[in-house]
């Protein structure tokens, strides 16, 4: 029987990790990246691990943007990375938001479901989609949220200083490593 190699992923959160924070991104335009992101995910491209982003993008059920219009915020993403020879092996996105009440919300993605970060829905389809070894992977975010989320799929985690620098304080989480930004975090974990 042949065994098939597993292979690593540094996943990425995406607002406030790779991109400028600016609160919910509803339009491509808004999408400018931090300084020393591209680098950071061209070094990835070079190494043995895959690049994926996971992100939360509530604003689709807030109806702040429809879900074509998410995507094409993240295609204004990949336009701009590859303008800089980087690239990423894919994104998955969360368009859902359990909290109802908010003005003019988009109903069909209200719910309570097991891909919004800190669940882990979209972490396993990445790791199921490319046969990934979570346990030699790594998140890198800029919230609790992403902390726990590592957390919660056994891999080892850094939070950025970049974006919310985990102030959000949503849980009470401790990072493996803390780190000023996605450029540092992916340079030390290249020399693990």
């Amino acid at each position: 029987m042949r065994c098939v190699k597993k292979n690593k992923c540094i996943f990425l959160d995406r607002d406030g990790t790779i991109n400028k924070y600016k609160g919910l991104i509803s339009k491509p335009e808004d999408i400018e990246l931090i300084n020393g992101a591209a680098e950071a995910i061209r070094i990835i491209n070079e190494s043995e691990y895959l690049c994926i982003v996971v992100s939360n993008q509530p604003g689709v059920a807030k109806n702040l943007c429809s879900l074509d219009t998410a995507w094409e915020i993240n295609e204004r993403l990949k336009d701009l990375l590859i303008k800089r020879d980087a690239y990423l092996d894919d994104i998955f996105i969360c368009p859902h938001h359990p909290e109802k009440g908010f003005p003019d919300e988009n109903v069909e993605f209200k719910i309570k479901c097991n891909c919004r970060k800190p669940e882990t829905g979209m972490i396993e389809q990445a790791a199921l989609k490319y046969n990934i070894d979570l346990s030699e992977s790594f998140l890198i975010g800029d919230t609790s949220i992403d902390v726990k989320t590592g957390s919660n799929c056994k891999m080892k985690t850094v939070l950025v200083e970049t974006g919310l620098g985990g102030m959000d304080e949503k849980y009470k989480v401790v990072p493996d490593y803390r780190m000023k930004d996605i450029y540092e975090a992916v340079k030390f974990i290249l020399k693990e």
